[in-house]
C-alpha cells in the first residue's frame, strides 16, 4: 500500500480487515506518509507487517522474492518490519542513481486507463530546500531524471490512448528548462487529440518560449506555489523567491493565455496575520485564473518536522497534520487563516471581488474578511452566484459603492 497523507485513514482501517479476515496476508506499506517513522507505524498498526523506508521499486520487489520463497527479511535493505514480537530495522538500500535501470509501467503492463488521468514521472526529487516539502525523499541525491527516450515513449504511448489528462508529476517539470521546451515540442507534435496536460511549474524559470510550448502542446492546468511573500517566512523555511522573475514568469503565462493556478500556504513559521494577508492582497493582484490558499502541514520526515520545537510549532498528531500554532502566530491567528481557506473554496474564482479590490481604501483581505462574516451571518440553500451577488450589494451598500457593476458582474460569472 503507497500511503499518502490523504488515504493513510483509509490503509489503517484496510490493513486492519485483510488481517482480520486472512492474518496470513503480509501487509507491507512505502510512501512518504510512513517510511520517515516506520517503527513508529509498526509499533501502532499491529496489522502491517513491513515498511519501505525509500523508494519501493526494488525493496518491495526483494519482500516479494523473500515471501515467495519463504525466507526471512534479514537481508532486504531498506526495510523495517515485524519479526514476531520484536520490531527490526535493517540497512538503508542503496540509492538508485540511474532511473532508466527500473522498468516502465507505462510500456511494460497492459493497463485499460480509457477516460482516466495518467500519472507520469519525467523525473524524481527537487534542488531546492524548502522546508515543508517531502519530495527529495530525504536522499542525498536531490534530483535525477529519467531519460528523455523513455519519458518521450511513455508520453506517446498514452497520447494514442483514450485518457482524460497527462500529469506530468514531477515537483518541478520546468527545473531543466531545455529539457521542459523538448518535451513540449514532443507533445505538441503528437497530441493530436488534445489530450490535457497538467504540471506543476516553477514560474522564474517561464519565458515567453516555454510559455508558447505549453501552450502548443496542450498543458489545461498550471500549479504555481508562491506559498508566501513574507522574507522572515521564506527565510525560515528555506523558500526561495526571485519575485521580479516570478512576475516575469506570470506575465509569460497571461500572454499565451495558459490556465494556472497560484497557491499560498497559510500558516508558515516567522509569518503573522498581517503578512499572510499581504501576501493574500498580492497574490489576488496576480489575476490568476484559480487563487487558493492551504494549510500548512507539518509532515512526518521534513525538516520542518525535525524543527518544530526550535519554533515552537504545534501541529495535528494526525494527518493531515494541520498547523495549529507557532512562534509568530497563535491558535486564533492559524484559526483565521482556516477560515480564508474555506473563504476561498467559495469565492477564489471570482473575477469580480479581484475587480472589487481595485477600488480605493478596500484590499482583497478585507473583502475576504466581510465575506466571511456575511457568509456565517447568512446561512442558506441558495445558489453560489445569487449568495455572492446579495453579499456584494449589502458590502458595497456599507462602503457607498454603486453596486451594479460588480452585483452584475458576480451574475454574468455565475450564469450557469
Amino acid at each position: 500500500m503507497s500511503c499518502y497523507v490523504w488515504n493513510i485513514n483509509a490503509f489503517r482501517a484496510v490493513c486492519r480487515l485483510v488481517k482480520a479476515r486472512r492474518p496470513d496476508t503480509l501487509i507491507v506499506l512505502g510512501g512518504p506518509e510512513v517510511g520517515p517513522v516506520a517503527e513508529a507505524v509498526l509499533e501502532a498498526n499491529p496489522a502491517a507487517d513491513v515498511v519501505v523506508r525509500s523508494e519501493g521499486e526494488r525493496p518491495f520487489a526483494a519482500v516479494v522474492s523473500c515471501w515467495a520463497r519463504r525466507c526471512d527479511l534479514t537481508g532486504v535493505a531498506g526495510i523495517t518490519y515485524r519479526d514476531g514480537a520484536t520490531i527490526r530495522e535493517n540497512g538503508d538500500a542503496p540509492i538508485v542513481t540511474d532511473l532508466n535501470q527500473l522498468a516502465s509501467p507505462h510500456l511494460t503492463l497492459d493497463t485499460d486507463l480509457t477516460g482516466r488521468s495518467v500519472c507520469i514521472e519525467t523525473q524524481r526529487g527537487c534542488v531546492f530546500r524548502c522546508n515543508f516539502c517531502f519530495y527529495n525523499k530525504d536522499l542525498s541525491i536531490r534530483n535525477r531524471r529519467f531519460d528523455r527516450d523513455r519519458v518521450e515513449a511513455e508520453i506517446d504511448h498514452w497520447l494514442h490512448q483514450d485518457i482524460r489528462e497527462l500529469y506530468l508529476m514531477d515537483p518541478i517539470f520546468n527545473l531543466n528548462a531545455a529539457r521542459a521546451r523538448e518535451i513540449c515540442r514532443f507533445i505538441a507534435a503528437r497530441n493530436h487529440r488534445r489530450v490535457g496536460i497538467h504540471a506543476e511549474v516553477w514560474a522564474e524559470f517561464i519565458d515567453d518560449e516555454m510559455a508558447r510550448l505549453m501552450r502548443d502542446a496542450g498543458f489545461t492546468f498550471l500549479e504555481v506555489g508562491l506559498q508566501s511573500t513574507d522574507e522572515a517566512a521564506l527565510a525560515t523555511v528555506e523558500r526561495r523567491l526571485r519575485l521580479q522573475r516570478f512576475l516575469d514568469g506570470i506575465a509569460a503565462l497571461k500572454r499565451y493565455r495558459l490556465f494556472w493556478e497560484l497557491q499560498l500556504i497559510v500558516g508558515l513559521p516567522g509569518e503573522t496575520r498581517a503578512s499572510f494577508r499581504r501576501s493574500l492582497n498580492f497574490a489576488a493582484s496576480l489575476d490568476a485564473p484559480v487563487l487558493a490558499v492551504y494549510p500548512l502541514m507539518v509532515l512526518p520526515g521534513t525538516e520542518l518536522w525535525r524543527k518544530a520545537a526550535d519554533l515552537r510549532l504545534v501541529f495535528d498528531p494526525e494527518p493531515p497534520y494541520h498547523v495549529r500554532s507557532h512562534y509568530s502566530m497563535n491558535d486564533a491567528d492559524i484559526a483565521y487563516g482556516f477560515r480564508v481557506v474555506r473563504a476561498l473554496q467559495d469565492v477564489g474564482d471570482s473575477r469580480a471581488l479581484r475587480l472589487l479590490a481595485r477600488e480605493r481604501g478596500l484590499t482583497y483581505a478585507d473583502i475576504v474578511d466581510a465575506w466571511i462574516a456575511w457568509d456565517d451571518a447568512h446561512p442558506g440553500g441558495e445558489t453560489f452566484g445569487y449568495r455572492l451577488k446579495q453579499f456584494l450589494v449589502e458590502f458595497l451598500a456599507t462602503r457607498e459603492i454603486p453596486a451594479a457593476f460588480y452585483a452584475g458582474f458576480a451574475s454574468w460569472e455565475y450564469a450557469g
